[in-house]
């Protein structure tokens, strides 16, 4: 016959468990711009937006003292894991005091508060891409998804198929876009981080096909662009799950943090910190 326990091992037992519930692994979402320049429609103007320059390096400076106030082990960024090894190369470049001139955000902001957290492996690639992914379901997808986009262009899919809503959204998120390069980076930082922002710039990139969808193929879109997100979210939380850190931040573009932090907020684990939150002590 199984002893029944007694109340002290019970008090003990639930305490282990309430302890247990409570050590949630935070996960620090940082949304950014691309500092290096990009080639979509919302992008920002590297010519004009100095990096380099001595104002921008001061308010970069800036950003990471705000940055730097909570501890974390461990910094997610925006490429794919077969460009490890040059990011690496480039921490050890720069922890060494070798000098490096990068505008890209992930050397700007990423391996800068690496190296002043003393983070001893720099920064991680947890990006994804359709073409480099070895997993079989990955590579069911891709046909399934070029298979779509000749449905697409056969069938003439273009910018008849948005509603005047696109075009609203667009607009207001390329005004704010294009006058990055003349604004102070924090005061760009808290815009890019708001609710408003990442509402509308999920709406830009996720939603906005399914408002009409006549053909099923704005549907396919949204996955599609959806599917990179999902692949992102599992990339980082597998390696939460093997390496259990205590604390981490995600640096990445900013169309991709509503996303992200949806998933994350609804794993029983994690506990999301944004970068208002930084500004609350």
């Amino acid at each position: 016959m199984q002893r029944i326990k007694t109340i002290p091992q019970i008090c003990l037992l639930l305490f282990c468990l309430a302890g247990f519930a409570q050590q949630k692994v935070k996960v620090h979402l940082i949304a950014t711009y691309h500092m290096g320049g990009t080639t979509d429609a919302l992008k920002v103007d590297g010519t004009k937006d100095n990096i380099l320059g001595p104002e921008r390096q001061k308010q970069i400076n800036a950003l990471l003292d705000i940055l730097q106030k909570k501890d974390v082990e461990k910094i997610y960024v925006e490429n794919t894991p077969d460009k490890q090894k040059f990011w690496d190369s480039i921490y050890t470049a720069y922890y060494t005091k070798k000098p490096v001139a990068l505008r890209n955000e992930i050397f700007q902001i990423g391996i800068k508060l690496a190296q002043r957290l003393n983070i001893r492996n720099g920064v991680k690639c947890i990006d994804w891409a359709y073409d480099e992914s070895a997993k079989a379901g990955d590579r069911q997808f891709t046909q399934y998804a070029i298979k779509m986009n000749r449905l697409c262009d056969s069938l003439g899919i273009g910018d008849n198929d948005f509603t005047v809503y696109d075009n609203i959204v667009l607009k207001q998120l390329s005004a704010f876009n294009d006058n990055i390069p003349s604004q102070d980076l924090t005061a760009v930082f808290r815009k890019l981080n708001s609710k408003d922002y990442l509402n509308k710039l999920f709406y830009a990139n996720i939603t906005t096909y399914l408002d009409k969808n006549a053909e099923g193929t704005g549907a396919f879109f949204t996955q599609y662009n959806m599917m990179r997100n999902v692949n992102i979210y599992s990339n980082i939380m597998r390696d939460i799950l093997t390496d259990r850190p205590q604390s981490v931040l995600v640096l990445y573009g900013a169309g991709h943090i509503k996303a992200l932090k949806d998933m994350f907020q609804a794993h029983p684990l994690i506990e999301v910190v944004e970068f208002e939150d930084y500004f609350k002590e």
